[in-house]
């Protein structure tokens, strides 16, 4: 779902830029569906049903539909011809580093957090399963004591709830930064004027 809504967002998004020369309402949107999205995402527990994560994951994806190629517009459109490139390749750097970056600080709270929520409910066993969370498939989790199963649950529960939350305030930030982005007349945008002169071929 999430990656459905992402392009369907993302095309017309394009389209509608493209049409109206207009870009700056879908950063603000955008940043708006992201931080609902991710806020819905961390109210999930262990009852959530599949189609309920679906419509959830669905709202981050018109979030970052409407900001994955338009933040790229707007840092070409902010520069003269001969810096595009300069401007593309940083865009692409800074929002390389910013996922790798994000990713590791998120995972290291959601292991953090199941590790202190199994130590609590399931002790010593707990702790052995944190151990060998790594291999744990649906299969293995099945196999587990019901007590460790369900402390695993909650535990995962919690721990997405905290990763969820600090992406939904860094969220918070986007759409700041969104508001106050200026908005340029596109580069070859807009129709050709009466009084500009076309050029024509010279007879040979």
């Amino acid at each position: 779902p999430m990656l459905g809504a992402m392009l369907v967002t993302s095309m017309v998004a394009g389209r509608v830029t493209t049409s109206t020369g207009r870009y700056k309402v879908f950063p603000v949107v955008g940043s708006a569906l992201l931080i609902v999205g991710l806020y819905l995402l961390s109210t999930m527990d262990t009852g959530t049903s599949r189609l309920t994560s679906g419509v959830f994951m669905a709202v981050v994806g018109l979030g970052m539909g409407c900001l994955m190629q338009i933040t790229m517009l707007v840092a070409q459109n902010s520069v003269e011809l001969k810096d595009m490139g300069v401007a593309s390749s940083t865009t692409t750097l800074f929002r390389t580093l910013g996922s790798s970056f994000g990713v590791a600080v998120m995972g290291a709270l959601f292991n953090h957090r199941v590790q202190d929520v199994m130590a609590e409910r399931a002790g010593a066993l707990g702790s052995k399963v944190t151990e060998q969370s790594a291999q744990l498939d649906a299969a293995s989790l099945a196999k587990l004591p019901e007590a460790a199963r369900e402390a695993y649950q909650h535990a995962v529960s919690s721990g997405t709830h905290g990763a969820f939350l600090l992406g939904a305030a860094v969220a918070v930030l986007s759409l700041a930064a969104a508001v106050f982005v200026r908005e340029v007349p596109l580069k070859g945008a807009g129709p050709q004027r009466e009084d500009t002169p076309v050029a024509t071929p010279e007879p040979v």
